[in-house]
């Protein structure tokens, strides 16, 4: 059992490592070169084109709550049961898929929420280099 949460550990660890734009926050640009500076800036604007379009799905996720809602009213109105029902219970699914997928996307994209911060950090480091690369 102790080797278990042991390798955890040490799997979460190794994860982190692994992660160039965390690494990137705390060490600085200055381990990279120029050619992995520029994938790594790509790789940034791909990551957060897909973290905006999970967000948005997870909007639309939690807004079907309110539709739900709504359309139960109106099943509701014309005492249609197998309607309420349904709608009652697909109101709950809606808010547990939008915690839940919030949940998942937050830890999965953790540091591309500092997406500005990255890219500031690996076009200042660029652009030093550029200039250092010009003086001689």
């Amino acid at each position: 059992m102790k080797d278990f949460f042991l390798n955890r550990q040490l799997e979460r660890i190794e994860r982190e490592a692994n992660d160039d734009f965390r690494m990137i926050l705390s060490f600085g640009a200055r381990c990279y070169s120029t050619k992995e500076l520029h994938h790594l800036l790509q790789q940034l604007g791909t990551k957060v084109e897909r973290l905006s379009y999970y967000r948005r799905i997870l909007l639309i996720t939690g807004g079907a709550t309110a539709f739900w809602i709504a359309l139960n009213f109106l099943f509701q109105s014309i005492d249609f049961q197998a309607g309420i029902y349904l709608t009652l219970s697909l109101a709950p699914v809606s808010i547990a898929a939008f915690i839940i997928g919030t949940l998942l996307v937050n830890r999965r994209y953790s540091a591309i929420k500092q997406a500005h911060q990255i890219e500031r950090i690996i076009v200042e480091e660029i652009d030093r280099r550029r200039k250092d690369a010009s003086i001689f």
